[in-house]
């Protein structure tokens, strides 16, 4: 019986609009015959109905007027109402003439009719509409905290709808720059006055929060509100942008404002077209796929329908966690979680003979910059590049048609270790492209921090406010130029469909930022004061610049059809030194970090140490 309940809604709504049809003709037709209708003209009335229900309805179905639901009638149900009737009126009163029943009806009558038959049909939709709300709703509107939203656009529209089923909120009104806007009613909540008013309204409305509404603002306005609220001593939400509401992150819920709202970065337009071209029916493989940047861009490839996706990740429970959400959210797309390490060239041969991957992203990496430079210096050349060229390695033997690289700004003129294994791996991609043999195209990414990702400052801050303080910055003046982790993976895409081979591409990564600003932002967020947080400097770690350089100025780079994209003009790689290189880096003894940093000054001319070699102090420790 479940299954056929829908043709019985569409039944019951057929019977409907059929006698308002004819309380429309009948209507129409007595209120313009002042004299009256005789007998024999009822008779052919009551005959032209049964001429015009079936055709009225039959247009009906057509125009798609029973595929909606009663309960969520709005404009375009309304619109299919209108044209549907204005078709099937032309369609009845051509039927009608050709069987000769339309003696008492005149264009007066062909007018009007549509016009009762419309509001007839719209006017008891929206009636039980409005009736399911109210039983379902109640008086929600007069509960809930009282909250203003501010900004009076098409975002606010969208969210004082929402709320108004809500329990929880009770809107109470917006603010809005716009004088044109001052005073006018939206949703039946009046617009009241401009942004900066939040204050005195906050006093007079008791007002403990209040929601952003203003998705595709500049960052700058972003700020100020987030200022005035702070000033205001009120809770500041906000809605999703549209990107997020389009990659299923987000619908009219609120949620609380980040820093990334706070960061000037406009949305990354992307070639949809050859990004389908890339990616739809094609194996793709990623490397690192439980990363940040790695499970990202696992998402966002399986949004363009790939054949099939092979993640490959040495970290078990990230991969558990990444195969489970594509699961949930591409539940058609297939997907096969491998576990291996990328330095363990068999695991790799095998895994990439056995699925044969039309591209290859390779986002494996050891990044962590202080990390990698103490202690770890050797597992981060093994791991960054020795990785780097068994994957590339495998894709040319399995002909993978693109290899896409990973890289990090911190690979141009490198002073720490984990920046000049990225520039090396970049050398060794580079000297497999200059291969005349090879077919597999090689592309490179760089792109700097990425806002939220595993092991970034971000999470480092906001666990130090949680904690209560203090929050730690190296030096004042540090600054870094930051994105999000959609932003980056939708970046490392496009550069993927525009490569022809060999390119190093640069991202526009916007404004640098100052890490203490930063950290500024993320304490008054947490509604809190430095007064409650102090900010306190550590002194600059090993390895670590103020300024990180991109090369994405004209001299260095050239531009490429996509706004946020350049090449970078790096030094040209031989085939030649790679044997050189494999030898070093399967050698049988483990050197100590110094050697490390000696030897890559080698490998990488333009890796300037930072680090000044210091004896080790454990008594009698020796390399291996």
């Amino acid at each position: 019986m479940k299954s056929f309940e829908p043709d019985v809604r569409a039944l019951a709504a057929a019977l409907h609009d059929g006698v308002a049809l004819c309380f429309a003709l009948f209507a129409a037709t007595l209120l313009l015959d002042v004299d009256g209708l005789t007998t024999e003209e009822l008779r052919t009335l009551f005959a032209g109905f049964a001429i015009a229900v079936p055709i009225q309805l039959t247009i009906n179905f057509l125009f798609g007027v029973y595929q909606g639901i009663w309960r969520y009638t709005s404009l375009p149900d309304i619109q299919r109402i209108v044209f549907s009737v204005l078709c099937g009126s032309v369609c009845i009163s051509m039927a009608l003439f050709m069987l000769g029943l339309d003696q008492r009806l005149t264009y007066r009558e062909y007018v009007l009719y549509p016009l009762f038959l419309v509001a007839l049909m719209s006017i008891s939709r929206m009636a039980f509409r409005s009736f399911k709300e109210w039983s379902l709703y109640g008086r929600g509107g007069e509960q809930g905290a009282p909250v203003i939203i501010m900004g009076a656009g098409d975002a606010a529209v969208g969210l004082v709808k929402e709320l108004s089923r809500s329990h929880e909120w009770r809107v109470v009104g917006f603010l809005d720059d716009d004088e044109k806007k001052r005073g006018r009613l939206l949703h039946g909540v009046r617009v009241l006055g401009p942004l900066d008013d939040l204050q005195r309204y906050a006093q007079r409305l008791k007002l403990r929060h209040a929601i952003i509404a203003m998705p595709s603002v500049p960052y700058k306005v972003r700020r100020r509100v987030v200022e005035i609220c702070k000033r205001a001593r009120v809770a500041v939400m906000t809605v999703p942008t549209l990107n997020n509401v389009m990659a299923g992150k987000g619908s009219p819920r609120i949620r609380k404002v980040a820093v990334e709202d706070l960061m000037k970065r406009e949305p990354v337009t992307l070639d949809d077209a050859g990004l389908h071209s890339l990616l739809t029916g094609q194996v793709v493989m990623l490397t690192g796929a439980g990363g940040s940047i790695g499970s990202e861009l696992c998402r966002q490839i399986a949004a363009f329908q790939p054949s099939m996706l092979v993640l490959f990740e040495m970290n078990e429970y990230a991969i558990y966690r990444v195969d489970e959400q594509l699961r949930e959210l591409f539940p058609e797309i297939p997907v096969a979680s491998v576990v291996g390490d990328i330095k363990n060239a068999r695991r790799v041969n095998q895994v990439m003979h056995q699925y044969s991957p039309a591209l290859v992203f390779h986002a494996a990496a050891y990044k962590h910059v202080p990390l990698m430079e103490e202690a770890n210096a050797w597992e981060a050349v093994r791991n960054n590049v020795l990785g780097t060229y068994v994957v590339a390695r495998a894709a040319i033997d399995c002909g993978v048609q693109k290899f896409v690289f990973i890289s990090t700004d911190k690979a141009v003129n490198p002073t720490n270790v984990m920046g000049a294994t990225k520039r090396l791996a970049e050398m060794v991609c580079q000297a497999l492209q200059a291969d005349a043999g090879n077919s597999t195209r090689f592309e490179m990414v760089r792109f700097g921090n990425v806002l939220g990702s595993a092991g970034s400052v971000i999470p480092k801050f906001q666990e130090q406010i949680d904690r209560g303080g203090p929050v730690t910055v190296t030096h004042p003046e540090m600054v870094r130029y930051f994105m999000s982790i959609p932003e980056a993976a939708q970046l490392v895409l496009q550069a993927g469909c525009m490569g022809l081979g060999g390119e190093i591409f640069v991202m526009d990564m916007g404004e640098p930022v100052k890490i203490v600003d930063l950290a500024r932002d993320m304490i008054r967020l947490s509604e809190l004061s430095e007064n409650e947080i102090r900010i306190v400097y550590t002194g600059l770690r090993p390895g670590e610049k103020l300024f990180e350089e991109l090369l994405a100025d004209d001299e260095h780079t050239r531009p490429t059809p996509h706004p946020k994209l350049r090449i970078a003009k790096a030094r040209e790689v031989n085939t030649g030194w790679i044997d050189g290189l494999l030898d070093w880096l399967n050698q049988d003894r483990i050197p100590g970090d110094s050697e490390v940093r000696r030897d890559l000054k080698r490998w990488v001319p333009e890796f300037h140490s930072q680090v000044r070699p210091r004896l080790t102090s454990i008594p009698g420790a020796k390399t291996l």
